[in-house]
């Protein structure tokens, strides 16, 4: 009777689970269908107003993310300046210099080492209109610093027809394994980084917030318009810092069972770091072969998830007792996902945290049957993960 409670809960888990992680994954908020209305249109510089928007087609009803960024410049500037032009003549600030700032040495050195490069990735229109009439306008310029396989700012630029500024929508994003695609937890803390850059340096003359009454694709309303100086020099420092105490306080609490379940113990973390490994793994081959598609480094280490987790599972669970092999499953992978998630230092969304949940439910419940040598529910559990896992690349999640 436990044991079929147990199950029962289990499949309770992993049934909500993924059926609200598609419930609440599902778009919200689009824009109706039709022309680009004129009072969803701005006043920015030079002749042409901008709907402040990205999409993924050439129709409103498309809309993704809200600009948050507006250069007074056009885009050519607009590059360099974001970029650090090499003409600048970097330097880190002498120690009488530093006196006179909040910033030290290793701040500057962390700033000059912010690497933006091109960045290629799903095309995005935005629409702007002038005496002419409306135009779409593709991307002028994409940059990305951080990893594809990891997380990174994801910039793209567009510059008006005048060339009397450049919209940029900032975001951040990680690459979600189980979704094989990236998924983006914020736009207002990555276009905050980079207006920080502006404000602490001299590379721009004036850096202010106006509010717009921006509504949808994210936006609190409010954009940031910058202007550009006319030359660039030292600027200040942008520390970017990720924790981990997450991951550490779960890792504790997985070594102080081990000694009760050495095996169990075992199962936990080997599942966490394969996890993480597959993460570490992505990140530094996409280092060591830049011209390597992302996609094609990303197709080999999806499999070593989507089969591995589940063959290691069934391969050291019928070493362990029932309850502490699915513990061990539900701490270890859970472990596991919190470790990635802050390494990459991301937020969490509902449906993504239910969609984990229930992978965990799945896993749990292969992790059962294996131990109790109970096959019925080791293919239950092993549907549910393959369902799992099948929603997100059919687009439900």
């Amino acid at each position: 009777m436990k044991r079929t409670g147990v199950v029962v809960a289990l499949l309770l888990v992993v049934g909500l689970g993924l059926a609200l992680s598609g419930f609440l994954g599902g778009p919200a908020g689009e824009p109706t269908a039709g022309d680009v209305p004129d009072d969803r249109l701005i006043e920015v510089d030079g002749d042409y107003r901008l709907w402040p928007y990205t999409s993924r087609s050439r129709t409103v009803e498309g809309r993704t993310l809200a600009i948050n960024l507006v250069f007074h410049a056009d885009a050519a500037a607009t590059r360099a300046a974001i970029e650090g032009d090499p003409a600048a003549n970097w330097e880190e600030t002498a120690p009488d210099e530093a006196a006179s700032t909040p910033n030290d040495d290793d701040q500057v050195r962390e700033f000059v080492a912010r690497d933006w490069q091109d960045a290629h990735s799903s095309l995005r229109y935005s629409y702007v209109e002038g005496p002419d009439g409306g135009a779409w306008l593709t991307e002028t310029f994409e940059l990305h610093d951080g990893s594809y396989l990891g997380v990174r700012d994801h910039l793209r630029a567009y510059e008006s027809p005048d060339g009397a500024y450049t919209a940029v929508q900032a975001h951040e994003e990680y690459y979600d394994w189980f979704r094989l695609r990236h998924t983006v937890p914020d736009i207002d803390a990555p276009a905050t980084r980079l207006e920080s850059e502006f404000v602490e340096s001299n590379r721009a003359t004036d850096v202010r917030r106006e509010y717009r009454g921006i509504d949808g694709g994210r936006s609190d309303g409010w954009l940031s318009v910058i202007e550009l100086a006319t030359a660039t020099a030292v600027a200040g420092s942008l520390l970017r810092r990720r924790t981990r105490e997450t991951a550490v306080d779960l890792a504790r609490r997985l070594r102080t069972d081990a000694g009760r379940h050495a095996a169990a113990a075992t199962l936990g973390v080997a599942l966490a770091a394969v996890v993480v490994g597959v993460r570490v793994a992505g990140v530094t081959l996409e280092t060591a072969l830049p011209g390597a598609s992302p996609k094609a480094i990303a197709a080999p280490l999806y499999l070593v998830l989507a089969a591995g987790l589940p063959a290691l599972v069934v391969w050291r669970a019928r070493r362990t007792e029932p309850a502490a092999a699915t513990l061990a499953v539900v701490v270890g992978l859970g472990a596991g996902f919190l470790a990635d998630f802050a390494t990459l230092g991301v937020a969490l969304s509902p449906d993504l945290v239910v969609h984990r949940a229930a992978l965990l439910a799945a896993l749990g419940l292969v992790a059962l049957g294996r131990a109790a040598a109970d096959r019925p529910i080791v293919a239950v559990g092993l549907a549910a993960w393959v369902v799992g896992l099948a929603l997100p690349l059919a687009g439900v999640i």
